[in-house]
């Protein structure tokens, strides 16, 4: 089988790059497989094919302009294919998707969704993107023979514009090994985090995912609490700002972005994730915090609670209940318990189990039995 896994950029230290490039594998062991991204700045699997939509290598409004002049070469090249794996790539590359099977009417395709962020939780600029991407999105899964989601929460989101019927949950999926057998005390001493109680935050510094919330928590927590962010964004200066101010600059330690290599070392170091975000399709650092055998704090919303299931603890939304959730961590029979159910967890998030079932799925399409 030929098949075609169409995206719009594969990067380093980036989670659905590091999950594209785990599936990428999983079907090149079995099929030909061809990648095609705008750019791709991360190694890929050594049997998959790489190439560019455009002569520009870059994921910019000049290169998606520049690609619609690219549109009736790409529509007779993906013909050429027997399946096409949509992995969120922009409009005129799902344009030529659905336009091949004007000569390949037995071309399959499949979307490959990890979410979108809802647009009242995006600048200007992406906001006006996602306006027009969305619907060509929604349209696109349409036409598709089935659309895999990373969780019930996603499948849910999707059900009012899309059949039901050919939505498929296949959880994300990441590479326990690195996270196992972590020794924490690189970091621990790096960042002077011995006697303490530590939080953890890994992700995007944008207003959504509400980094704030977790800075006012620690200034009401009291100081055997410190909170270590894992990440940057547009909000790190504003969120500095606002520690200082709350005299907890000493309790809160921005570490940057860091590579995939260390990014174990610094669950091992800590105690909890801890997230206040508004919207997470999936939000993959809670099976990370899980691989290291860390249990997670999310607040009640999305799909969080849904991915934690026992292995955390889930507070309402309000800081009152955070603040509660959190303290309960100081005690220890507490983190036991949820240590343990998180070790009976995590198997189910590991790659080679998601890619199987991956596989499996996408070849069940193409023998016409998917059900």
């Amino acid at each position: 089988m030929r098949i075609a896994f169409l995206a719009t950029r594969l990067t380093k230290y980036d989670a659905i790059s590091n999950y594209s490039v785990d599936m990428l594998k999983k079907l090149s062991d079995r099929h030909h497989v061809d990648l095609y991204s705008f750019v791709t700045q991360t190694e890929i699997p050594d049997k998959v094919n790489q190439y560019n939509y455009t002569d520009i290598k870059d994921h910019n409004l000049k290169s998606v302009i520049f690609s619609f002049t690219k549109v009736d070469f790409l529509t007779k090249k993906f013909s050429e294919y027997d399946l096409l794996i949509l992995c969120s790539p922009d409009l005129p590359i799902l344009l030529s998707a659905h336009s091949a099977r004007r000569f390949n009417p037995n071309l399959k395709i499949i979307w490959d969704f990890h979410g979108i962020t809802p647009l009242k939780y995006l600048y200007f600029k992406d906001k006006i993107l996602n306006f027009f991407r969305r619907p060509g999105f929604i349209q696109s899964m349409k036409q598709s023979d089935i659309v895999l989601v990373r969780s019930k929460y996603i499948k849910r989101e999707l059900e009012p514009y899309v059949n039901p019927e050919t939505i498929k949950v296949i959880s994300f999926g990441i590479n326990l090994d690195p996270f196992k057998n972590v020794d924490p005390e690189e970091i621990k001493l790096k960042l002077n985090l011995n006697n303490h109680l530590v939080l953890l935050y890994v992700g995007r510094l944008v207003p959504h995912k509400c980094v704030d919330v977790l800075i006012k928590a620690v200034h009401k927590l009291d100081e055997d609490f410190i909170l270590v962010i894992v990440g940057g964004g547009i909000e790190r200066d504003r969120l500095e700002k606002l520690a200082s101010s709350l005299n907890v600059s000493n309790r809160v330690i921005f570490a940057g972005k860091v590579t995939d290599a260390d990014l174990p070392k610094y669950y091992a170091s800590s105690d909890a994730f801890v997230t206040a975000s508004l919207h997470e399709g999936f939000c993959v650092p809670i099976i990370e915090s899980f691989a290291s055998g860390k249990p997670a704090v999310v607040p009640d919303r999305t799909a969080m609670p849904e991915v934690v299931a026992d292995g955390g603890l889930v507070y309402d939304g309000s800081v009152e209940d955070l603040l509660l959730k959190l303290r309960s961590l100081k005690d220890p029979e507490v983190l036991k318990t949820i240590n343990k159910r998180v070790n009976q967890i995590i198997n189910s998030y590991d790659v080679k189990k998601v890619s199987e079932e991956y596989l499996i799925t996408i070849e069940k399409v193409m023998g016409g039995s998917y059900d």
